[in-house]
């Protein structure tokens, strides 16, 4: 019998899996009480379209977090 379950893989090459992966994951974080930027929710929309990739979002939000620790560093 095959294996019918999807598995986090499979529901990644999707608009609709990545968008659903990537609502629980923010869901989780507003619980815990983080608003995430508009940045990252642009991010997280080029994520879903397919043009970036997890990696790269992870990249751009680091590079914002540095950017924004120099600049309190620099203050």
């Amino acid at each position: 019998m095959p294996d019918t379950v999807a598995t986090p893989q499979d529901t990644a090459d999707t608009a609709a899996g990545r968008r659903a992966s990537l609502d629980q994951a923010l869901a989780s974080t507003r619980l815990e009480g983080h608003v995430p930027t508009p940045e990252f929710l642009a991010d997280c929309e080029d994520f879903i379209a397919g043009r970036i990739t997890r990696d790269e979002i992870m990249a751009r939000s680091t590079a914002r977090a540095l950017a924004a620790e120099r600049a309190a560093d620099a203050a």
